[in-house]
């Protein structure tokens, strides 16, 4: 079943190209995130997000590391609807690959009804025999191979805001905006 529901402004498409939509938020605590071989990377910051209850952060400044595997949503053609340019397929690099750079954030994710951390993570690779240069969305199974240390802030002030209509049993996993709060 398809949402037939209204789009609220922050999810349209712009009306004009000088359009936006933000919110005010703050710094909060400030930590070094350090894994080593055989840590799943989205797990692990998933799980760290929850031990110190972070809903949102900024994760950056990524030092080091490497990967084997390396896993990633890249876009694809989706080949039943041309149309659709949000297709999203995961490619994965075997061979023993170089963290490049890394970046992202942690915010909110609807799951069976229930608000939980949710690592969304761009990451690029390469730098080793047959892996080229790439990059794409960090997703679960990216293991480490020596040390990969990030650098996670706490973003505090603001709270999810779902789509008005929301509708779990139709729209999923929805995309969300935020509203200030004091």
């Amino acid at each position: 079943m398809v949402s037939t529901r209204k789009k609220d402004p922050w999810e349209r498409p712009a009306t004009k190209p000088t359009e936006y939509h933000s919110v005010e938020a703050r710094r909060g605590r400030e930590f070094i995130v350090r894994m080593t071989t055989g840590t799943d990377v989205y797990k692990a910051l998933q799980q760290f997000a929850k031990d110190k209850k972070i809903k949102f952060g900024k994760i950056h400044a990524a030092f080091m590391g490497g990967f084997a595997p390396a896993k990633m949503f890249m876009w694809t053609p989706d080949t039943r609807d041309p149309k659709n340019w949000h297709n999203e397929t995961v490619a994965s690099f075997e061979n023993l690959s170089m963290l490049i750079s890394m970046s992202g954030m942690i915010h909110t994710r609807i799951v069976d009804g229930k608000s939980e951390p949710f690592p969304a993570i761009h990451y690029c690779i390469g730098g080793s025999w047959d892996v080229p240069t790439v990059g794409g969305h960090l997703v679960e199974g990216s293991i480490v191979r020596g040390v990969v240390e990030v650098f996670v802030t706490e973003i505090l002030g603001i709270e999810e805001m779902l789509p008005s209509n929301y509708d779990p049993k139709v729209d999923g996993a929805p995309e969300e905006w935020y509203k200030e709060v004091k």
